[in-house]
């Protein structure tokens, strides 16, 4: 069902994205691993392609909405195809009401804007396809729903 398939994980260096790519291409799904920091990716990419499976990666800041824009299109273009899309990045650190109106700022371009304006994107740019099978994917955490002492949420 996954074998043969094409996917997109933003924040796939570590963590969840980690996870969720490792789990992808161990089916046969080729991931491409989109995050900022290059060794950190070819870390994941060396993991993935040890276990046998099939990894790229492209190092970029998601609140880029262009750069993500071209990956996509070099993705698909390559591939034919783009079938699975999961907005993983996150910056969340554990803020506070402390935290500089900037990092707050950052915090609400990447954890927000960025995923609402991808998945915006990628709904009309593939809607009209002939072979449209695209899913989105969108991960959230369950910090959002913690009371913290002085923490910062927002929904």
């Amino acid at each position: 069902m996954l074998e043969n398939k094409v996917a997109i994980i933003t924040g796939g260096s570590e963590g969840i994205g980690f996870g969720i790519a490792s789990a992808l291409a161990s089916k046969g799904t080729r991931v491409y691993l989109v995050a900022r920091t290059q060794e950190k990716l070819e870390k994941a990419k060396e993991k993935i392609t040890q276990q046998s499976g099939k990894a790229e990666i492209r190092s970029a800041d998601i609140t880029n909405i262009e750069t993500i824009k071209e990956i996509v299109e070099g993705v698909y273009h390559d591939n034919g195809r783009l079938d699975i899309f999961v907005n993983n990045a996150r910056a969340w650190k554990g803020q506070s009401l402390n935290t500089p109106f900037a990092d707050i700022w950052r915090l609400i371009e990447f954890d927000m804007r960025a995923p609402y304006e991808l998945t915006h994107y990628l709904v009309n740019r593939f809607k009209n396809e002939k072979e449209n099978t695209l899913r989105i994917l969108t991960v959230a955490s369950q910090a959002t729903l913690q009371v913290m002492d002085n923490g910062l949420r927002f929904c």
